[in-house]
């Protein structure tokens, strides 16, 4: 089994060195592809990431390009059939590539699969998410799980650890077909941040008959959010002008 790991990095050297060396360890897989593509980081990822792993696959970007298509073009150069998507600040367990393989292999109609993520302490993590119609958020907002037949925006724990597939899991860590990607198209690059993977997964529930499973047996440590928290309040506004444009192209057909 050969798998293609695609990460985008942007000055992040500890945290991807930690990733990639849990991908090193990852059991039942013969042959792992690490793809890194780096968005100019200044802090030694790139010679970092040379002196441990020699044999990854490294671009190096001129400018932060930013995350959509740094992993648009981690994609590009993927040889394998599988193909893991992969955040700098996501550490694997051993098991966990065979694990979501394994949800993929039992589900035809799977055309991706998430793990369960937790934070470093051990804390579980809210991974996964509804699509963000106007009422999702407004129950999120006002932290009401639901309303007849409306939920909120993101799960619950428990539905984590009661329902097999998601609208949409986090991309922070994403198994997938290439049959999948090369149905669905690259990620939006209009999002060069936030909602990219939203929009991918709006696209794969209206445009295809795939979808993806929740691989509960499947675990990974995310420490979220540590690359774009050093935006600061920056972060706030693309996180909105994300969520804008994902209306206007899929509520409103306008963009």
């Amino acid at each position: 089994m050969k798998v293609s790991y695609v990460i985008p990095n942007w000055n992040g050297r500890d945290m991807l060195l930690k990733c990639v060396a849990s991908i090193q360890r990852q059991e039942g897989v013969d042959e792992k592809e690490i793809i890194v593509i780096d968005n100019a980081s200044k802090d030694g990822s790139r010679e970092a990431l040379h002196a441990v792993c020699p044999n990854a696959v490294l671009k190096s970007n001129s400018v932060n390009e930013g995350y959509a298509k740094a992993t648009n073009k981690g994609v590009a150069l993927c040889t394998s059939e599988l193909i893991f998507l992969m955040n700098n600040d996501v550490v694997l367990y051993p098991e966990t590539t065979y694990k979501l393989v394994g949800c993929l292999g039992s589900d035809p109609k799977a055309g991706a699969a998430a793990p369960l993520l937790y934070y470093p302490d051990g804390r579980f993590q809210i991974s996964c998410r509804r699509f963000p119609s106007p009422l999702a958020l407004i129950l999120e907002k006002l932290g009401i799980p639901r309303i007849g037949p409306f939920r909120k925006w993101k799960w619950t724990e428990k539905e984590h650890f009661t329902r097999n597939t998601v609208e949409q899991p986090m991309a922070s860590a994403l198994l997938l077909k290439r049959g999948t990607w090369d149905a669905i198209g690259p990620l939006d690059e209009g999002f060069p941040i936030f909602f990219n993977d939203v929009d991918w997964c709006y696209r794969l529930h209206r445009k295809t008959n795939y979808t993806i499973s929740l691989c509960r047996e499947a675990r990974a440590e995310h420490h979220e959010g540590a690359s774009v928290n050093r935006l600061g309040l920056i972060k706030k506004v693309v996180f909105i002008r994300g969520l804008i444009r994902f209306y206007l192209k899929n509520y409103l057909r306008i963009i």
